[in-house]
């Protein structure tokens, strides 16, 4: 194949270009046709001088009418907008910087020959030198005898793509989107914009910046942490393990106690998602890593969080992943064991008597039947109370309510006047705070309101109201407390270990994958351009065999795989089954049958916790149900990860060129964030939800401590049936969002029977790099091209012809719509 070159600016001098079947150059001839009679050459543009050897010559043939002939790729665009694909020469040999050979044609070529071979004239050097020596070239290679010379021309220009490094353009040429122009989109220099430099400066942008952000946040709630640790050890005790910060009324204390755990729960929820953030970042596996995994036909995760990844990456990173995992989940344990509340109350004593008890009758206070041994003083003081009516009088279903609970803080004793007739003693039977649980309740029975030693039952109740003034107080455990700090620190260096590592590239995004496919395509996937996830799990891979695509409406649904549904559904519906069941008991052991206040919990639903058990260990039992949640966070975003990855795969496919977004060293027109798959809106939709499910469940099973006088202190779990329900709707809540999205559409971008269906670029059963890196293989003219720095389209990039297969990847130029009656590979 021949194809002439015209001159610059309409010159004289025109050179042919001679191919052979393998596409190298043969031969080049320079074309000197003299001037036919009569006809008078004008000079256009801005060319007036001619260089020393340029004379004046015919154009055989234009290039642009060669490209134009061309097959696909190289069509015409029916929009005059669109960019056409840029012709770049073969290069011949592998260069040679820095050699003899080298200087040798530096010597032989005159500058003037180059500065043609560039395709400048006398004037454009001239303004070249004024302005420093930038007029965005392009890279070529010049033949000697000797070898070749590396120069810059801008033959290829026609009005495809700019350079993206070349610094100033120069000039007032045009710009449109696929030129690559960064700076000129960006509104100023694509570097600055970016945050491209040294220093501090690349901690602004990408991965870093996220990291940063996380340390930063960190590093707060430390400090804040260790504050309140060095002033609750100068000001309170923290031998004991317990300290008290606030004592005040009851009502008081739980909106300070309420509040405190508001704010622990944001802290910790942040916590927790800065620990998935850089968990992700650590699990993500370096190019050698996947090229190591894909020699053993192995597949890694890209663009989520990955536990599957931790086997193939290196050790010291996948130990650092999974201790900041585990730390960033017994951080919301702990944290919410830190703070609790307690109160005091007044043991109450309990007297069965008879209907003449309250007339005088006289009574013995033997041991048979004073188990609670009351003074002889205290029953005389009740009897002249309740002989006066100077007590409370509760029918035999509130005396049932009141006192069948495990304490109550309202009555210092009570009167179980009863139908029994006694002519020797007018008291049955006592019991106080000194005696066990057990028997005071054989007296009340929560059922039935019957004595179970006679069957005798009680006719109404007369209650002594207590004098002592109920006080709460909001307690600081001061050991947990020095744990999660201890904790926190831990987060904060592995963070800034990580931070401030340079040699970490990891393949974070899908951008990065992206990028680092096309930049070095993988040998492993070469020729199965539509591969997919059960390709690579059957070891179909490898085969360069021709693939059917097969259209059809992807939803989101199906990006996750069946394992990852499972997982989510697991902790989901454990801990809603457990919050029903919590609920069901608690409203069924209130004999009223009322809901509980938030926050407080029912007195007839406690648990009570051995007596031995020391105070923190009882808190941690409280705040177990905590690490289902956290759990059921790391779940949901991961699913969620996994649904957009899809979502913006699929965007490449839809015709309009898209730059990458990376999170690593942006190049040319390719963007960066701080985020790394999952957007900004619906990660803080995720915190918030969940920091909101960490309050409520806070405030749903907690620690009841009620220091009883003169009874041994009571510990137990204690449930608030209001807030069990305010789980349950926010637990149901989150399953109608990821269920919303799981019927979403994927953008089609395929056209069967006049209806744009299916899309090729969706991931199904979620996130693989041997198929990302199937779809990765640009076509031969492309590869050149540094497509990983353009903005990018997936499709058709080599038709194949009526016979041959043919194949699709991502293109700088126009891609093809996938054909349905064809084979790709």
């Amino acid at each position: 194949m021949e194809i002439v070159i015209p001159p610059r600016d309409h010159g004289a001098s025109t050179y042919r270009y001679t191919w052979d079947e393998n596409g190298e150059v043969t031969q080049v001839t320079r074309v000197n046709e003299p001037q036919q009679p009569g006809h008078t050459h004008r000079a256009r543009g801005r060319q007036t001088v001619q260089w020393p050897f340029q004379s004046i010559a015919t154009v055989e043939t234009s290039l642009l009418s060669q490209i134009a002939d061309q097959p696909f790729p190289f069509r015409p665009f029916s929009n005059p907008r669109d960019r056409r694909a840029t012709w770049e020469p073969k290069r011949l040999l592998p260069r040679s910087r820095g050699s003899d050979s080298e200087t040798t044609a530096r010597d032989l070529i005159p500058d003037y020959v180059i500065n043609y071979i560039r395709g400048e004239t006398p004037e454009t050097v001239a303004r070249r030198k004024r302005n420093g020596g930038k007029l965005g070239e392009r890279l070529v290679d010049v033949v000697t005898p000797t070898g070749h010379r590396p120069h810059q021309s801008r033959t290829a220009e026609f009005e495809g793509f700019l350079d993206d490094d070349s610094g100033d353009h120069g000039g007032d040429r045009p710009r449109s989107p696929g030129d690559g122009d960064e700076e000129h989109m960006l509104g100023g220099r694509g570097e600055k914009r970016l945050g491209r430099g040294s220093g501090w400066r690349k901690f602004m942008h990408g991965w870093r910046g996220g990291v940063m952000l996380n340390l930063l946040l960190g590093s707060l709630i430390l400090v804040a942490g260790s504050v309140c640790l060095i002033y609750a050890a100068a000001k309170v005790s923290l031998s004991a393990g317990e300290s008290v910060i606030f004592s005040a009324s009851c009502v008081t204390a739980e909106r300070i106690g309420m509040g405190l755990h508001a704010l622990i729960n944001a802290l910790v929820v942040v916590l927790l998602a800065g620990g998935n953030y850089i968990f992700q970042v650590l699990s993500s596996p370096t190019r050698r890593e996947v090229d190591v995994a894909h020699a053993k036909k192995k597949w890694l995760d890209i663009g989520i969080p990955s536990l599957r990844n931790l086997a193939h990456i290196s050790r010291s990173r996948a130990v650092l992943a999974v201790v900041v995992l585990l730390v960033a989940t017994a951080t919301q344990v702990i944290y919410n064991a830190v703070i609790f509340t307690s109160q005091t109350a007044v043991d109450y004593n309990i007297l069965s008597v008879t209907q003449s008890f309250r007339k005088g009758a006289p009574f013995s206070n033997a041991t048979s039947n004073n188990e609670g041994k009351l003074s002889r003083l205290d029953i005389l003081s009740l009897q002249d109370l309740a002989s006066r009516n100077a007590l409370v009088n509760l029918t035999a279903a509130e005396c049932s309510t009141r006192f069948s609970a495990a304490y109550q803080a309202d009555f210092s004793a009570v009167l179980l006047v009863t139908n029994i007739d006694s002519t020797t003693s007018s008291l049955v039977q006592t019991a106080s705070g000194s005696s066990s649980s057990t028997s005071r309740l054989s007296l009340i029975n929560s059922g039935s309101t019957a004595l179970p030693n006679d069957q005798q039952t009680v006719e109404f109740c007369l209650a002594q109201r207590s004098d002592a003034e109920q006080t709460c107080q909001v307690n600081l455990n001061g050991s947990l407390l020095g744990v999660v700090v201890f904790l926190n620190l831990i987060t904060v260096i592995i963070t800034t270990t990580i931070l401030f590592r340079r040699s970490l590239k990891s393949l974070v995004s899908l951008g990065d994958a992206l990028s680092s496919f096309l930049q070095h395509p993988d040998p492993t996937t070469s020729g199965s351009c539509l591969m997919t996830k059960p390709d690579v799990r059957e070891e179909r891979w490898g085969l360069r065999e021709a693939k059917f695509w097969m259209p059809r409406n992807h939803f989101w649904f199906r990006t996750p795989s069946l394992p990852r549904w499972s997982i989510i559904t697991f902790f989901w519906l454990a801990l809603t089954s457990l919050t029903a069941t919590a609920l069901a008991l608690t409203v069924r052991a209130d004999p009223t049958g009322a809901l509980s206040s938030f926050g407080i919990a029912s007195p007839h639903a406690l648990y009570l916790l051995p007596s031995s058990l020391p105070i923190s260990g009882a808190t941690l039992i409280s705040a177990l149900p905590q690490l289902l949640l956290a759990a059921l966070y790391l779940a949901t975003n991961s699913h969620m990860t996994i649904y957009h990855l899809s979502h913006e795969s699929s965007l490449f496919a839809l015709g309009n060129p898209r730059p990458l977004r990376v999170t690593c060293n942006p190049q040319g027109s390719q963007t960066t964030s701080l985020f790394l798959t999952l957007p900004r809106p619906w990660s803080w939709l995720l915190v918030t939800l969940f920091a909101a499910k960490s309050f409520v469940l806070s405030q749903s099973v907690f620690l009841v401590s009620v220091h009883l006088t003169p009874a041994p202190p009571l510990t137990a779990l204690g449930f608030s049936s209001t807030g069990l329900l305010a789980l349950l709707a926010l637990l149901f809540l989150l399953a109608l969002t990821i269920l919303t999205l799981a019927l979403r559409r994927a953008p089609p971008a395929v056209s069967s029977n006049s209806q744009a269906v299916g899309n090729p670029l969706a991931l199904e059963a979620g996130s693989c790099s041997a198929v990302l890196s199937a779809r990765c293989h640009a076509a031969p003219q492309e590869r050149n091209l540094e497509l990983w720095k353009r903005p990018l389209t997936w499709g058709v990039v080599d038709g194949g012809g009526p016979v041959n297969v043919a194949h699709c990847s991502f293109t700088a130029g126009r891609a093809g719509d996938v054909d349905l009656g064809r084979s790709y590979a």
